[in-house]
């Protein structure tokens, strides 16, 4: 015969005291982009004037072919 037993079960959860890991690795993210935009428009990695000079006369003359009669 079986018996008709019954055992009260708790469910306990707990959140929270994680670790810095997470805060530690966004840090580090922060500091990277800081220090890439700083390189970067700074002109360290060629963001800044790259020395390109163009030179464009000031006045320009188009001719075209009289049309014949």
């Amino acid at each position: 015969m079986m018996t008709d037993e019954r055992k009260d079960r708790t469910t306990v959860v707990t959140s929270g005291g994680g670790g810095g890991a997470g805060w530690f690795i966004a840090g580090g993210l922060v500091v990277a982009l800081a220090l890439g935009g700083f390189l970067l428009f700074g002109g360290a990695l060629g963001g800044g004037d790259g020395g390109v000079n163009i030179d464009v006369p000031e006045k320009v003359t188009i001719e075209t072919p009289k049309p014949s009669e």
